[in-house]
């Protein structure tokens, strides 16, 4: 059997999460006994691998890492490390956030022509874009909460029919980083000169008060996936920060009440507004959606989808006996269908014929 490569870093602000994630799934497959070849994209663009990279202690000094890179031999696309060539069978992305988990390094796969797991690069793209997958969420009658979307070139200004509280959030980020709720114009126009300095876009929205955070995954491909459990994030009423999130991802998720204690009108209700949401983007993999509850209205809305959720949102299927090994081995099996399928494709037009096409200068 080929190597499973497990890919995670890259040059974003999700970083750090994403390396707690690849050792998670690193940590599994050590149990199994799987043959796999860690590969952490650094910030710089470059790919190390190496025993080193199981201790997160050596990451800071890249102690021991090992660098390699992709070469062409025999025909494809090989791992080569020091005077060793590693043969990829798929390519596991435990990568967040902008510039990898939105499609970018699934379109660097796609390239070398080795399977991968997650979307595809122009949903990754779409999903990682808050503004552009709330337009396509409300055209399918999917209940987001409302927002606009200003540019460092816009006017700094509350649209018509918003008032406050606002909510500010970057447009392409993820994990909270940059979000904040204002509630008067000096908070307003200070958050958004903050979030600027993230993103070249802005989403405001209309605060929801009275809120709970509820989260779900999906697990699979379109016609054929698991909906998970939903959990309940244990803190009513407050918009989480990147802290209170990396705070909770490191303690494994035990601030989250699975499952959450909500009705089950309810529950039917975020069940299919994530089914509907996940064959709309075509997803593959394992996606998180996470939803908020207006307590005192009682309506839920959709508000962000996570393409590649931290930790491959493996806590949310625990109690319906899938594994995190269950779950690298469904993502697996959907990166090679959709290779497969891509692969036989017809990417020649037979009545093309570069001889005849005229160059003109």
């Amino acid at each position: 059997m080929k190597n499973l490569a497990i890919v995670y870093g890259g040059n974003s602000l999700e970083h750090d999460i994403s390396i707690i994630t690849a050792l998670y799934v690193m940590e599994e497959l050590e149990k199994k006994k799987v043959k796999y070849i860690p590969l952490y994209l650094s910030r710089d663009g470059v790919f190390y691998t190496g025993k080193a990279l199981l201790n997160k202690d050596n990451y800071e000094q890249k102690k021991k890492f090992i660098k390699g890179q992709f070469i062409f031999k025999d025909g494809y696309y090989q791992y080569k490390y020091k005077h060793k060539l590693v043969e990829i069978d798929c390519a596991v992305l435990c990568v967040h956030g902008a510039g990898v988990e939105d499609g970018t390094l699934k379109a660097y796969f796609d390239l070398l022509k080795i399977p991968s797991t997650s979307s595809s690069v122009l949903n990754s793209a779409v999903i990682q874009d808050k503004y552009f997958s709330k337009i396509l969420l409300e055209n399918a009658k999917v209940s987001v909460v409302p927002g606009y979307k200003l540019t460092k070139y816009d006017k700094k200004e509350v649209k018509e029919g918003f008032s406050y509280p606002l909510i500010i959030k970057p447009t392409h980020l993820g994990s909270s980083i940059g979000v904040k709720k204002v509630t008067n114009e000096e908070e307003f126009l200070k958050q958004l000169d903050e979030s600027f300095n993230y993103d070249d876009s802005v989403l405001v929205e209309q605060a929801i008060e009275n809120l709970k955070e509820l989260n779900i995954a999906i697990l699979g491909e379109k016609g054929d996936y698991v909906v998970s459990q939903i959990e309940l994030v244990n803190m009513q009423n407050k918009i989480l920060t990147f802290s209170d999130k990396y705070e909770l991802f490191q303690s494994k998720y035990e601030g989250h009440v699975v499952p959450a204690k909500i009705t089950s009108a309810q529950e039917n209700a975020i069940k299919e507004m994530a089914k509907k949401a996940f064959e709309l983007f075509d997803c593959k993999g394992v996606v998180r959606f996470d939803f908020f509850l207006d307590v005192k209205n009682k309506k839920i809305y959709l508000n962000e989808i996570n393409s590649i959720p931290g930790s491959l949102a493996f806590y949310l299927f625990k109690n319906l006996e899938i594994s995190m090994y269950d779950i690298l081995q469904r993502l697996v099996r959907v990166a090679k269908n959709e290779y497969n399928f891509k692969r036989h494709l017809i990417r020649e037009y037979q009545y093309s014929n570069l001889k005849k096409l005229t160059h003109k200068k």
